[in-house]
């Protein structure tokens, strides 16, 4: 979703400097002009040659990473209050713009099996800590150690 966010950003600015000037700006001149946005309004600042950057990605149709709070300034600059505005936005215009199709209702079956038991959630949740619990764990027998022997 960033790089829709880094291209309508780019096409905003584009078409503003074509109806002040009548000239179209090259892509360093509309990185400067969204960075200065960004410092003036934001007052954040982004070098206009990482959104150059940024640009040139987008273009080639790769994904796009953006820092939160870049990408909240950029929303700004396009009119929204924050990134979770824009993609709202976005996701409204794709249903609208996209044909209704039938979902078909899940049976109770089907939906039983989708759900998750709590052995493969508990599972997940130490795979994801595992550092954590580690740690936790040798601290807790450090100090257990150290009780036993006093």
């Amino acid at each position: 979703m960033h790089r829709e966010l880094v291209l309508s950003a780019f096409k905003k600015a584009r078409k503003e400097v074509k109806e002040e000037t009548g000239v179209t700006m090259s892509i360093t001149g509309l990185s400067k002009k969204i960075s200065d946005y960004m410092m003036d309004e934001c007052h954040f600042q982004y070098h206009e040659k990482s959104l150059r950057n940024k640009y040139n990605i987008a273009m080639k149709g790769e994904e796009v990473e953006l820092k939160s709070s870049v990408a909240n300034c950029l929303c700004c600059y396009l009119g929204y209050e924050n990134y979770a505005a824009f993609i709202v936005e976005k996701n409204n215009q794709e249903i609208a713009t996209q044909p209704a199709e039938i979902i078909p209702a899940e049976t109770a079956l089907e939906r039983a099996k989708k759900e998750v038991s709590m052995g493969e959630k508990l599972k997940i949740v130490i795979q994801k800590n595992k550092i954590t619990l580690i740690f936790g764990w040798m601290c807790f027998l450090m100090n257990f150690g150290l009780y036993m022997t006093n």
